[in-house]
Parts: structure tokens; C-alpha cells; sequence
């Protein structure tokens, strides 16, 4: 399989200039973000990164949140009234005033920069960004026929953006006649950009800012340019001759250390893009697929390389529309991190990509949440252990920034902040990163998770069961009249039982059964006495719902709560479910009805997981939600829920590059392998009579799989361990050998493997 051609098989192409942000090529390097927009008279460079913010906070509900003993209190006391009347309005208000009222903290754009060249000399043609190493190539035409082509790199090991002019023949020619950067005007509190010689420098202060910049507490950037031709004035608008190479540096951090003109020195395209080539070809050889479905293969190598842009092992975690901006594009809801499965998305499927380097920058972003979070474990719950809030920013929180009675009181997000640290464990087996990093988030959830469903009063059923209550089911309820909508959401339920189950087998892996024992015990009978997850009687028959009072013939979701218990949740699943429980899974999944903003991703990645996804349906849901850059955007598609008989389908469409779409790479990796329990499948929700084939796939257990279908069978399978155990391969066919000869002719195959060793398979002969 070579990867690296199937990766350029499917760049991206346009054959016409592109000036709107949305057709432009997206590119980056984990940090800064570029979107690479294409004039008749100009090359534009939209200009972002994960680290710079507008870093001002408010928090001007400080001090007047009270304790939940407090609010709920008054709640269950007039439940049936409590969303109408005075005191719960004004309390709502107050807790979300910061939130609402202010535009930051949010990410700022660096800039952009414009490259403007003659248009009576030069025609733009079009553009094609190359997957497999990162290059934009944009194709012009002479007043005389001739080509003329600007290559575009993000440089991947500093953050800046290299650009060359050559002719047909390869050599550097002169193109552009003036340069022109443009910062975003600054807001209220934010002084004036720096003019420098060559480019500018942008603070960005802190709060209590009074006019001098603050080592080591306000931060700021830099935009600061080089050329190779002549340069007739200074600053951000300059004549430019005999300039066929530019070079763009982009430096952020505290103020007192950004980079001035005088510390940049001009990149060589060259040297800049022989490495480039390196880092992409190290990455597109973690894993690849080769499908004869062209668009489903296109899908997984796009957003691949999507998320590379986007992250790498030393980035800031993205927020809700990483680091391409432009304006207001990609400020939209303060481009935080939503915790109820928006800054979650975009890192599933990763594991099973072989990419988990890239959900590192989700690990600092999870740590960094920790103080604020055992804060409001404690200051407000008066409970021990970390309560993880709805909404957060990478800047120094003192207070939960949305404690609102409705989405700030979700429950559900404590154990989803930590689930996706136990998956990176149980598919690399790096029991030093468990021990020293997740072991301490995730004990700190399950400590708060387990104190709030045995504290007094958390059962108002008296069943004997340990309930979750109250509960806020995502995008749907908040906290309804009468209470009716908040006992045992579905979500809250399997996220919880599953860091609870993660917790235990984390205490056997380390070794801290004894030291852990009084927790664990409580664990232990919370999970023997656990709720049933909702279901109800509706006009498909029964199914689950996301809570327990919900009509299903009515309730029009926005993410699929209802289905959670089947993924993320991963307690309902097609391999080991009875047949009854599968049933209602499948009955559930298929009439499950969502308005379109949130299910691209989620809801399909459920019926990969069941095995029952129809592909065609899928496809043409992702090509309804392409952008003509090839990203996806949440495109509503229902009427009747949230939205009106007339909504504007497309009112997300132009609030920035939707990162948490980019996942959508996961719903193949699920169709071609389940590697989330003790036994792999191989092409689970795939036609066989398809030609696939799939390297390097990772599971839990740390295996690696390769395995190729055509003609209606199973080619081969092998299975690497790369850190040794027993490997679980439910058999392809009837008889299956290895390369030494042993025939299988059990169900499951099961083989032993060292760190290291190999199992290769194919079909015995009868």
C-alpha cells in the first residue's frame, strides 16, 4: 500500500480563483492555522493559531453563584414553578452575565496578508494543496500564455508560511508588487498594534491591564515578513520588486518575548519544504486504507490530514474552530471547549488511526481544567474530587466560567472530560502516562462522580439504586418544570459507569487496590445497584431514550443522547449484547430522529458500531455538509426541535471550520475494523464483494492490524503486538492458518504474542 500516493491521490483541487474564506486551502501545522485564499488581483494568507487568544476574563458572577445545597434547594422546593418566577431568572442571568456579555476570552486571527500581483500580467487559474506533503500550488497564466506557479508551505517545525514564484521550469521568478498586512482592529482594552519595520506586533493583555505589559503575564504576537526582492517603504503596506520568495513568521507567547523585525531572519522555500516532506511522509505512514469506494477513501485521507493541520504532540488543543480564523470567522460562542462532545470529537478515531500523539495536546488541556474543576467540586457541590465545567478556556479560569442552572450543571461532563485519557492508555498500554498523568484526572472524576450519586438526596425514587439526579441531558431539557426531565440521563449514565469501570481495572494495572480500596468499595456498589438506561413504548415500538419521562414519537434531538450507551459509552455492543438488547439498539438507531447540527459524526459512528450503517446514506449526508475547501459544517436537516418551520439550514455555515467534523475518518475506521473489545472484527460494516484494505489500524491491547477483502471474502489479517498479550481475532473463515502452518478453526482466534511479534493469516485450504 503506498500511502503516500493515496494521500496526494486525493488533494484538493480548484480550477478557478477562490477569494471567499471557505473556498480557500486550509493548511497548518498543528499550531498555526492558514487558509490560503486566491484573488484575481492577489494571493491572500488568513492567518490563526491554537495559542493566541484574546485572553481577558470575566468573571463577574465571582462570589455570587452560591452553593448547589442553596439553589437546588429553592428549586425542589417550588420545582413545578421554579423556571418561571423572578429569583430563578435573575439568578440565571447572573451566572451567565461573563458569558454572554463579553466577546472574550476567544481566539484573535493574526492577521492577513495580502500579496497582490499585476492582473493584466497574470490570470489566477486555480489551486491544488497536496495531502501528502502540505504544498499549495497555485497556477497562474502570463498576458502571453505562460505558467507561472506560487507554492504555499506551512513550515511544520516553527510556526511560519514560506511562498515562492516560479516559472514552468521550475526556477524562481519575480510575481509579486506589494505586500499588505492586515491585523484585526483592536477592541475596547486592547491597545494598537505595534508597527514594526517589517510587519507588527499585537499585545493582548490580562486582565487588571493599565498600560504596560507584564512579564509573564500578558501575552501578545507577532506577524513579521522577509523577501528576497526589493522593499520600497516600511510596515504593513510596502512595494515590493524582484520578489519571488516570501517568508512569513508568526511568533506568540508573553509580550516581552515575541519576536521584533530585527530577530527574523528569511526562510528558504526549499530547506523549509525538505523537511515539511519529511514530517508528512513520517505521518501518512502511521496507517492508511485503500478502498474501491473513492469517496469514503477520500473522507479518511482528507480529514487525516485535516487534523494534522490542526494538532500535533506539542500543540494547545483546538477550540471549537481550531486555528483558522478570519475576522469573526472562528470566534462564534467564544471558540472555547464545549465539554458535552464538542472538544471531544475531533480526538475519536484518532487511537484507531495510529495518531495518538495527536490527543496529547487533549491530555494538557484536561490538566489544566483541574484546579478549577476540584475548586467547584468543593466551593459549590461541597463534594471532594473534580467537577469539569460545560464550557472552559485555555486561560487561567478562578471560577467555573458557565455554572448556569441548565447546560452548566451537566453532570455528564466530568466523566466524558476523562474518558478519552483511559482509551489512550488501553490502546498503547503506556502505563507510565497512566500512572503519572490520566491516573490523577481520572481518579479525581470518579471521587466527585461517586460522592454525587451517594449523597443525601440524590435518590428520589427509593428504589435501593444509586441515581444520577439531578441530571442534564445535552442540547435538549436544562433543568425543565417539575423535574421531570432530569433523573438518570443516558449519557450521564454510561459515561459515569464507564469511568467507573475504568477506575477499578486502573487500580489493579497500578498496583493500588489497597491503597485505593474505600473508593473503590464505593464504586463497586454503586455499579451492583446501577440504573437501567430509559427506554420507552413509542409508534416504532420500544427504544431508548435519553431520559426516562421523554416521548419518543415527539423528541427531536441535536446529538444522539439517547444512543451514548452504545458509543462513546461503549456498554451496548453488537458483539456482546444479548439479542434483545441489540434489537432495541438497532430499533433505536434507526428511528432516532435529530435536527442536523450535531450528528454528522456521532450518530454515524453509532451505526458503524452497530453494524448496520448504509454507507451510501452516510455519503450523501457528508457531501450535503462539504465545503468547497473540503471540510464539513453542521448543516441542519429538521424542522420542529430547536429550529423553526423556516430555519436558515445553513446559519453554522460561515462561523468557521468545524474541527469536531473532522472525525469523520472514525466512521471508516469503524466499518473496516472493531478493535474496541477483547475480540477484533474484521469488516464489520463492510460489503466484502468491495475491494478494502486497511494498515496499521490500532486497537485496544496495543495491536496493529493490516487485512485486506475482495471477491466477497477476507484476503488476509496481521496482527502485531506491540506490547505483547493475547490477541482476540474473531475468525474470518471457517479455517483460518498462519504463516507456520497452525490451522484455526475456532470462532475466535487466540494467539499469544510477545512485544513485537507478528501473527499472519489467510484462508486454509479445505
Amino acid at each position: 500500500m503506498d500511502i503516500l500516493s493515496l494521500a496526494k491521490k486525493h488533494s484538493i483541487t480548484r480550477d478557478v480563483a477562490s477569494p471567499d474564506f471557505f473556498e480557500g486551502a486550509v493548511m497548518g501545522n498543528g499550531g498555526l492555522g492558514l487558509v490560503v485564499c486566491t484573488r484575481p488581483d492577489a494571493l491572500v494568507l488568513h492567518l490563526g493559531h491554537n495559542s493566541i487568544w484574546d485572553i481577558r476574563l470575566a468573571e463577574d458572577h465571582k462570589g455570587k453563584v452560591g452553593t448547589f445545597d442553596e439553589i437546588w434547594g429553592r428549586v425542589l422546593a417550588d420545582k413545578d414553578h421554579f423556571p418561571e418566577r423572578d429569583w430563578f431568572r435573575a439568578y440565571h442571568q447572573t451566572v451567565t452575565k461573563s458569558y454572554h456579555d463579553y466577546s472574550y476570552p476567544r481566539p484573535w486571527p493574526a492577521s492577513s496578508v495580502y500579496l497582490f500581483f499585476d492582473r493584466k500580467e497574470y490570470e489566477v487559474l486555480g489551486h491544488t494543496l497536496d495531502l501528502s506533503d502540505g504544498l499549495l500550488t497555485v497556477a497562474l497564466e502570463t498576458a502571453d500564455g505562460k505558467k507561472r506557479f506560487v507554492k504555499v508551505a506551512v513550515a511544520m517545525d516553527r510556526d511560519a508560511v514560506v511562498c515562492r514564484a516560479e516559472d514552468e521550469n521550475g526556477s524562481e521568478t519575480p510575481l509579486f508588487d506589494r505586500m499588505r498586512i492586515i491585523p484585526r482592529q483592536p477592541d475596547k482594552g486592547i491597545p494598537a498594534y505595534e508597527t514594526l519595520t517589517k510587519g507588527f506586533r499585537q499585545l493582548l493583555p490580562a486582565n487588571g491591564f493599565d498600560g504596560a505589559a507584564r512579564p509573564g503575564k500578558d501575552r501578545g504576537f507577532s506577524v513579521l515578513y522577509e523577501t528576497d526582492g526589493t522593499v520600497s517603504g516600511e510596515g504593513i503596506d510596502v512595494r515590493l520588486a524582484k520578489a519571488g520568495e516570501i517568508s512569513v513568521q508568526v511568533t506568540q507567547g508573553y509580550y516581552t518575548d515575541v519576536a521584533r523585525t530585527d530577530e527574523t531572519a528569511r526562510l528558504a522555500f526549499a530547506e523549509v519544504y525538505q523537511k515539511n516532506q519529511a514530517v508528512w511522509r513520517d505521518y501518512w505512514q502511521r496507517s492508511g486504507v485503500q478502498l474501491s469506494d473513492e469517496f469514503l477513501e477520500r473522507i479518511w485521507y482528507r480529514n487525516i490530514y485535516f487534523l494534522r493541520c490542526v494538532l500535533s504532540e506539542s500543540s494547545q488543543a483546538p477550540g471549537l474552530f481550531g486555528n483558522w480564523m478570519h475576522g469573526d470567522i472562528g470566534t462564534a460562542w467564544h471558540g472555547d471547549y464545549h465539554m458535552n462532545y464538542n472538544t471531544q470529537q475531533p480526538f475519536w478515531g484518532l487511537m484507531a488511526a495510529n495518531r495518538q500523539d495527536l490527543h496529547l495536546p487533549y491530555l494538557r488541556m484536561a490538566e489544566s481544567f483541574l484546579p478549577v474543576s476540584e475548586a467547584w467540586a468543593k466551593d459549590f457541590y461541597g463534594l471532594p474530587g473534580a467537577c469539569f465545567p460545560h464550557s472552559a478556556y485555555p486561560v487561567e479560569m478562578t471560577v467555573n466560567p458557565y455554572p448556569a442552572p441548565d447546560w452548566g450543571w451537566e453532570i455528564l461532563e466530568t466523566p466524558w472530560t476523562v474518558q478519552s485519557l483511559w482509551w489512550h492508555y488501553t490502546y498503547t498500554k503506556d502505563l507510565a502516562l497512566l500512572r503519572e498523568r490520566i491516573w490523577p484526572l481520572l481518579r479525581a472524576a470518579v471521587a466527585f462522580l461517586a460522592a454525587y450519586m451517594t449523597r443525601e438526596g440524590a435518590d428520589p425514587v427509593g428504589d435501593g439504586k444509586y441515581h444520577l439526579f439531578p441530571t442534564i441531558v445535552p442540547e435538549l431539557y436544562g433543568l425543565a418544570a417539575g423535574l421531570e426531565k432530569n433523573l438518570d440521563g443516558a449519557v450521564d449514565l454510561t459515561l459515569t459507569k464507564f469511568v467507573f469501570r475504568a477506575f477499578l481495572r486502573a487500580t489493579q494495572d497500578l498496583g493500588m487496590e489497597r491503597e485505593e480500596q474505600a473508593l473503590a468499595d464505593t464504586v463497586s456498589r454503586i455499579l451492583a445497584a446501577y440504573p437501567d438506561y430509559p427506554t420507552a413504548e413509542g409508534r416504532f415500538g420500544r427504544v431508548y431514550v435519553s431520559v426516562g419521562t421523554e416521548d419518543p414519537d415527539r423528541v427531536i434531538y441535536n446529538c444522539p443522547a439517547n444512543l451514548a450507551q452504545v458509543f462513546p459509552g461503549e456498554d451496548v455492543d453488537a458483539q456482546t449484547a444479548d439479542a434483545e438488547t441489540l434489537a432495541l439498539a438497532e430499533n433505536s438507531w434507526r428511528h432516532h430522529y435529530n435536527e442536523g447540527g450535531n450528528d454528522l459524526v456521532f450518530y454515524h459512528l453509532i451505526g458503524a458500531r452497530l453494524g448496520i450503517l448504509d454507507l451510501e446514506k452516510f455519503k450523501r449526508h457528508v457531501r450535503y455538509c462539504l465545503l468547497p475547501n473540503g471540510t464539513a459544517f453542521d448543516r441542519t436537516t429538521l424542522a420542529g426541535g430547536r429550529y423553526p418551520d423556516d430555519m436558515d439550514t445553513d446559519f453554522m455555515r460561515r462561523m468557521g471550520v468545524w474541527v469536531e467534523n473532522l472525525s469523520l475518518h472514525a466512521v471508516v475506521n469503524e466499518c473496516l475494523l472493531w478493535g474496541h473489545t477483547d475480540t477484533l472484527v474484521l469488516f464489520p460494516n463492510w460489503d466484502l464483494a468491495t475491494p478494502a484494505a486497511f494498515r496499521s489500524l490500532r486497537t485496544k491491547g496495543a495491536f496493529l492490524v493490516d487485512a485486506a477483502c475482495e471477491n466477497g471474502e477476507v484476503a488476509y489479517a496481521r496482527v502485531t503486538a506491540e506490547a505483547g498479550g493475547t490477541v482476540r481475532l474473531k475468525n474470518p473463515w471457517r479455517r483460518a492458518v498462519d504463516d507456520r502452518g497452525t490451522v484455526y478453526e475456532d470462532e475466535v482466534i487466540r494467539v499469544p504474542l510477545a512485544a513485537g511479534e507478528r501473527l499472519c493469516l489467510k484462508k486454509a485450504a479445505d
